[in-house]
């Protein structure tokens, strides 16, 4: 016989193998001088909250919103803040150092927005539901916004797509035009120019709507980003500056290189990765010097040291980018493009060598040598097509034979080896198709 003491004490052993040392409230608080709580907006414009610790990378955010939302290939995304200094502008967190200090230092908050950082060339570089859907938000928002410059014509080609992947198949019903109108789906210079306005913009856009009918809405977000790709614009990040003869210029950062627009001549310039052997930032001034013959070194002043600095930074984070996403290798994120800037002008500036980064104390400028020599081999980029014309050179489907019936042929055949049987193409394109690589010419390089 137990005594319900004894009992009751074991039952309490067993539920409590261990003891929990709470506060005097006998609560926990989540915030502590450890940990914060910071704020993601997304690109469809809900939100969610992460608790980080004080030593918590901008990279250890990026991985848990993108986890969080199922975002396949976070490799194009990054996080930004609203900067404090200056006028207000959106600028890329430093994904290698901690969080928290750079948002003490520069934002305006401590609220975060994830947006697509590196464009692509190619539709086919999506591989991820998710990715792609962030990835048509995105170019949506940057349309909407004048990132992106359309006319009325190719602004209503987009709304098109842009209906049928969010509203699917035409409705007589209930997508009219006064359905339509409580959304967003033009930009304003695009409603000015047009004479009848934004009726005239959405009946055109409902007739290119209705001929989009059983297209699937995946295949109508593609169509949308295919054709925004081929826009002025898209995937520019721009700043402006002064060139050596004090005028202004437009710099536009993207993954092919860099733009230098002039806005008195209405000149563009564009310099591509391969093209460029050299970035300088010293101080003020960002400088471009280029391995074509008879190309001359470009210069430009900005208003901030900071500012110059920000885009030395961000050319290199693009240009790394480009040399290793066409690898088509998981992306790793380079140290310190992003660190804080500082505007001590007695600064010692640093040398970064594109093969060893080795640190020269004996130099005041910070610069990023051999842009153009890639440290990578060519590469092989495979389409659909060259797919499926690689599979025609591999054997046919034939079903493997029971025992009886391949004796039967053995001996049939005189003893001659029997003919192969191959399992099914799908099964051996895998291993297969990598043998055929070698004569395929790369069509999507950048």
């Amino acid at each position: 016989m137990y005594e319900w003491r004894e009992i009751r004490g074991f039952i309490r052993v067993a539920k409590m193998p261990f003891k929990f040392h709470l506060k005097k409230s006998r609560q926990y608080n989540v915030v502590s001088k450890n940990q914060y709580v910071i704020c993601v907006e997304l690109l469809d414009s809900s939100s969610i909250e992460c608790t980080l610790s004080i030593d918590s990378s901008g990279q250890e955010c990026l991985n848990n919103v993108t986890q969080r939302i199922g975002l396949g290939q976070p490799e194009f995304f990054g996080l930004r803040y609203i900067c404090c200094h200056g006028t207000p502008s959106l600028r890329w967190i430093d994904m290698d150092k901690p969080l928290k200090k750079q948002l003490e230092k520069d934002a305006k908050s401590f609220t975060l927005y994830l947006r697509v950082m590196h464009y692509i060339t190619d539709i086919q570089f999506i591989q991820d539901d998710i990715t792609r859907l962030h990835y048509y938000l995105q170019l949506k928002n940057d349309v909407l916004e004048e990132k992106i410059h359309c006319n009325s014509r190719q602004a209503c080609l987009l709304v098109g797509y842009s209906m049928q992947a969010e509203f699917g198949d035409y409705s007589t019903e209930k997508h009219t035009i006064d359905y339509f109108k409580q959304c967003v789906f033009f930009a304003n210079d695009v409603i000015k120019t047009e004479p009848g306005g934004q009726d005239s913009l959405l009946h055109t856009a409902i007739c290119q709507y209705k001929s989009l009918a059983n297209v699937a809405q995946s295949t109508a977000e593609e169509l949308y980003i295919s054709s925004v790709m081929q826009l002025e614009g898209y995937g520019n990040e721009t700043f402006t500056a002064k060139d050596s003869s004090n005028n202004k210029v437009i710099l536009g950062i993207s993954v092919n290189g860099i733009m230098v627009a002039y806005s008195s001549t209405q000149t563009t310039q564009f310099y591509r990765w391969r093209d460029i052997s050299n970035v300088i930032n010293h101080k003020k001034t960002f400088r471009i010097e280029c391995q074509l013959e008879g190309e001359e070194a470009k210069q430009f002043v900005f208003t901030e040291s900071r500012d110059a600095k920000y885009i030395w930074r961000l050319c290199i984070a693009q240009h790394t980018f480009y040399m290793q996403y066409q690898e088509r290798r998981p992306l790793e994120r380079s140290n310190g493009y992003f660190d804080n800037e500082t505007n001590d002008p007695g600064e010692q500036a640093i040398s970064v060598n594109l093969d060893n980064r080795t640190v020269d104390n004996h130099t005041r400028w910070t610069s990023y040598n051999d842009l153009s020599t890639s440290p990578y081999p060519a590469v092989v980029s495979v389409s659909s097509t060259d797919i499926n014309n690689l599979r025609a050179l591999l054997p046919s489907y034939r079903p493997a034979p029971d025992y009886e019936t391949a004796i039967q042929m053995k001996y049939k055949n005189g003893g001659n080896p029997p003919q192969p049987y191959y399992a099914n193409q799908s099964a051996i394109v895998g291993s297969d198709i990598s043998c055929l690589l070698g004569n395929v010419v790369n069509h999507n390089r950048y």
